[in-house]
């Protein structure tokens, strides 16, 4: 067409009058919904490159050799290039196969050459038998995805036995896509063939949660319902038992087994096995397979439990993309329990708990507790006096120099410490001579006080000689300095 209408071709013949702006807009929104429908795979956000998790085997990526079939049947790899992927977003499962040629074709329906390509799933980890599989189905008038059940194994460890029901199935049209690989294996463009399919179907039609361990093996096939040797291309073996690949969850991680911590910081640093009431609890925990996808950030969830009878829940965040490793924090407070105000009430002497639940471990027990402990400890004081004189005889009339020295080695402040010392028996108290000063103070340098009970540090009275330290500091760890420790003196002269 070459009249004014042309641009609007999808629409010719709706209207007459194309000037009429109104006509024209929704002439427009039909033509942008006709070619919505025209590419259903389109609309929906598939896995990005980085996303694609390869799939394993003996702990190397799956490979399969690159000539032992031809076309958009060979499935190519190498040890750089896994031959097949996996990826779970929580609404669809998605599957990628590295083809040799472009899969793209005349089959059923037209969207894809008349092969099948699927995976098989051994659910019960017995390598003998396949319980499921997973047909991409170009050769049928209506090309569909099926999921296939296996009741009965006809040969052990045989992947083509022919599953018996077909459980569930969904379009080919709008759950496939294919694009250009970045290899070029036996000299021509690979492709990469993706297929989805829903998630909350899959896990419900095959009785799985998101950690059931599973182990896949991977094919083409000139059947749309099994995997065959002949015309098609097994990936990696020819048998179970020797192709089925290394264990994953259904999410598509490797299981790991999770690990618990009350460490120092937010960066998971150290281990703390006490603390104060007041203080921040810091949560590590390290579980890989709880990190599902490598390009964001995962969470984990941890719960805490007080003896003294509070509970609260901590979300941790992954430290960085792709570590596995989750930490976060919750404050604590001194007092009784208050639910759901985002702090831990705890009292001295209570243990607090964290519990996480590992849903899958390295040997594939499902939802096994870890868990770590803390003691809300009270800061004491321990005070040590060390007394003695500044002679070790004297003669009548002469005057002695008694020093006491007091030391703090606890972790808690001391108040009104209060030394009170009997002058020995023979001997006077020589008036006006109370004196106390720092560690490395002497009689001489120390601070003079009165013998009175007035507003000073000393007194003397009924023979003894008292001195009140109004705050003894925490152990500094440093000797002779700060107020952790002192001196005080007095003066008597033997009778």
């Amino acid at each position: 067409m070459t009249n004014k209408h042309s641009r609007f071709c999808l629409c010719d013949g709706l209207f007459s009058n194309a000037a009429d702006k109104k006509q024209l807009s929704f002439c427009l929104v039909i033509a942008l919904l006709f070619v919505f429908l025209l590419t259903p795979a389109s609309i929906f956000a598939w896995p990005t490159t980085n996303e694609w998790i390869p799939v394993y085997k003996n702990g190397i990526y799956l490979q399969d050799p690159n000539g032992d079939t031809n076309g958009s049947r060979n499935v190519v790899s190498d040890s750089s290039n896994p031959a097949a992927y996996i990826f779970n977003d929580g609404t669809y499962l998605y599957f990628r196969l590295r083809l040799d040629q472009d899969p793209s074709g005349t089959g059923g329906q037209g969207l894809l050459k008349s092969f099948g390509w699927g995976v098989l799933f051994d659910t019960n980890l017995n390598p003998g038998d396949y319980e499921w599989l997973m047909m991409l189905d170009g050769i049928s008038q209506t090309e569909i995805i099926g999921l296939w059940q296996n009741t009965s194994q006809g040969t052990l460890g045989d992947p083509g036995d022919a599953p018996e029901i077909l459980q569930a199935s969904i379009p080919v049209s709008g759950n496939f896509q294919v694009t250009m690989a970045n290899t070029s294996f036996n000299g021509d463009q690979d492709y990469f063939l993706d297929w989805r399919f829903p998630y909350a179907t899959f896990k419900q039609t095959m009785g799985l949660t998101d950690y059931s361990p599973i182990r896949l093996f991977f094919g083409a096939s000139s059947n749309a319902s099994r995997l065959t040797q002949s015309g098609g291309d097994l990936v990696g073996a020819s048998d179970l038992y020797a192709g089925l690949s290394d264990v994953i969850t259904v999410i598509g991680t490797t299981p790991a087994t999770g690990i618990v911590k009350f460490v120092a910081d937010l960066a998971g640093n150290g281990d703390v096995m006490q603390i104060l009431a007041g203080d921040t609890l810091y949560i590590r925990v390290i579980d890989g397979d709880m990190n599902y996808n490598i390009t964001t950030l995962q969470t984990v969830t941890v719960t805490l439990r007080a003896t003294s009878g509070d509970t609260s829940s901590v979300t941790l965040t992954e430290t960085g993309v792709n570590t596995g490793i989750f930490t976060g924090a919750i404050p604590t407070q001194s007092g009784a329990a208050i639910s759901g105000d985002g702090i831990l009430q705890v009292t001295p002497g209570t243990t607090v708990t964290v519990e996480y639940i590992d849903f899958i471990d390295a040997a594939y027990n499902l939802n096994q507790i870890r868990a770590d402990s803390v003691w809300v400890i009270t800061l004491t004081p321990l005070i040590s006096l060390v007394k003695n004189a500044d002679t070790s005889s004297a003669q009548p009339t002469t005057e002695v120099v008694y020093t006491i020295y007091f030391k703090n080695s606890g972790m808690g402040a001391a108040s009104n410490l209060v030394i009170v010392d009997t002058i020995p028996p023979n001997t006077t108290y020589v008036t006006g001579n109370l004196r106390i000063g720092a560690a490395a103070s002497t009689y001489a340098t120390a601070t003079a006080l009165t013998d009175a009970a007035d507003a000073d540090a000393g007194q003397f009275s009924a023979s003894s000689a008292i001195f009140t330290i109004t705050t003894v500091s925490a152990d500094d760890s440093v000797a002779n300095s700060g107020t952790d420790e002192g001196k005080v003196y007095f003066k008597v002269r033997i009778n």
